[in-house]
């Protein structure tokens, strides 16, 4: 046999592939966790409290931001205020986070009125939660939006308050650029530009979305604000203040 057979015959075939190389958990990037403390004059208040920020409800979805009970050395993004109602503790408690960036105030109270919500709004406490609906996956659920800059109100309540809420936007929570307003940015920009006189076609057009889309958002927002069409919604949103 020639050497150049003999060598043909020795060269190693092609390198078999390698195991398949699988992503380390460890590689993994994880939202940032929301840090929450708990503050309340009665301790079995704030254990159940701190219980509930601890648990993970089946309905919250995957790739949640989670949220975490902040260590002793820990500095808080979120403050939970555990209250039986808007007292003279709890707006010292709120006085005391004024002009602080964090941590941002949740309140946990157990009687919340009309009165009290806007006195608690006024002094800074831009969500609030009743203690008898307070869950685990609500709570968490205001804990991050919180951290978001968005303010929380039960529904009913807001609802009743948007008159005196009106006031509040204007003079506490736009100068902190935040808001509390049933409608999101998006149906704040729509609702706006049909108080200046566009039609469904300009408003998709200049908002670059569909006009279904915006015939859906209008929807939304009539819905949210317990009206029958445009013109009822712009006058509402005007007379509250909301726009």
């Amino acid at each position: 046999m020639s050497d150049q057979h003999a060598a043909a015959r020795q060269a190693p075939g092609p390198r078999s592939a390698g195991p398949a190389h699988t992503a380390d958990p460890a590689d993994t990037v994880h939202p940032e966790p929301v840090r929450a403390a708990v503050r309340s004059r009665d301790p079995i208040s704030q254990a159940g409290v701190t219980a509930q920020l601890d648990t993970v409800g089946p309905d919250e979805p995957a790739g949640t931001r989670p949220v975490v009970v902040a260590g002793p050395d820990d500095d808080p993004d979120i403050l939970v205020i555990v209250a039986d109602t808007v007292d003279g503790w709890l707006l010292a408690q709120l006085d005391a986070l004024t002009g602080r960036p964090s941590p941002r105030p949740v309140l946990v109270v157990g009687q919340l009125d009309d009165t009290a919500g806007l006195q608690a709004i006024e002094a800074g406490g831009l969500s609030l939660v009743r203690r008898s609906e307070s869950t685990a996956t609500l709570l968490r659920e205001v804990v991050r939006a919180a951290a978001r800059g968005e303010a929380r109100l039960p529904t009913d309540l807001l609802s009743s308050l948007l008159i005196r809420v009106g006031r509040a936007q204007r003079q506490v929570l736009a100068p902190r650029g935040l808001t509390i307003l049933p409608l999101s940015p998006r149906q704040l920009a729509v609702l706006r530009m049909i108080a200046a006189g566009a039609d469904i076609a300009t408003i998709a057009r200049e908002l670059s979305y569909s006009e279904r889309s915006i015939k859906n958002i209008v929807h939304e927002i009539t819905t949210q604000l317990g009206v029958r069409n445009r013109t009822q919604a712009v006058a509402h949103a005007i007379r509250e203040g909301l726009i």
